[in-house]
């Protein structure tokens, strides 16, 4: 038997011979379905876009549309055009609202989160050291309570770390 080709978008496997595959992609019902999947990806200002300038569609409104979504006229109703032009004037105010923050207002915002970061971090299993400067450091490890138990009978390397350990350090070029 030869090679088959398989299309995903209408589940039909077929010869792979190059015309039958190519009349199979310009086939009506092949366009349908893939225009169908992609459509769920878009986001709402493209379909908005799209829609606004389409006349509507006297067939599909009494439920005689064959094309699906490959008709040159729109599928939305007036007043989903309007909920959906809605939405994206919505959003789009909530995007310019979170973009003209000061930078004082950002700084601000910044400043609580780290508070509140600080005030989670009391315990002792974090992994986030604040400085004296108000620095921020993440380990990016955490630390076993149980080594806490053997004091200083464990070697440097195991010991937990404190700020206060690198503050008289000297530091040495290696190599």
């Amino acid at each position: 038997m030869g090679k088959r080709y398989h299309c995903d978008y209408c589940d039909k496997t077929m010869v792979a011979a190059p015309s039958i595959v190519k009349i199979h992609i310009k086939g009506l019902v092949h366009q349908k379905l893939v225009q169908e999947h992609y459509q769920q990806f878009k986001d709402p200002e493209t379909i908005l876009k799209e829609e606004a300038i389409k006349k509507p569609c006297l067939r599909f409104a009494s439920g005689q549309c064959q094309f699906g979504a490959i008709c040159r006229f729109s599928h939305y109703t007036r007043e989903q055009l309007i909920e959906l032009r809605q939405y994206v004037t919505s959003k789009g105010k909530a995007e310019f609202d979170n973009r003209t923050l000061s930078f004082q207002d950002l700084y601000q915002k910044l400043q609580n989160d780290k508070c509140k970061l600080q005030d989670n971090a009391d315990d002792k299993n974090s992994t986030t050291l604040y400085d004296s400067n108000g620095v921020t450091h993440v380990l990016p490890w955490t630390y076993n309570a149980t080594l806490e138990s053997y004091d200083e009978n464990l070697p440097p390397s195991i010991k937990k770390m404190k700020l206060e350990d690198f503050k008289d350090a000297e530091i040495v070029e290696w190599g």
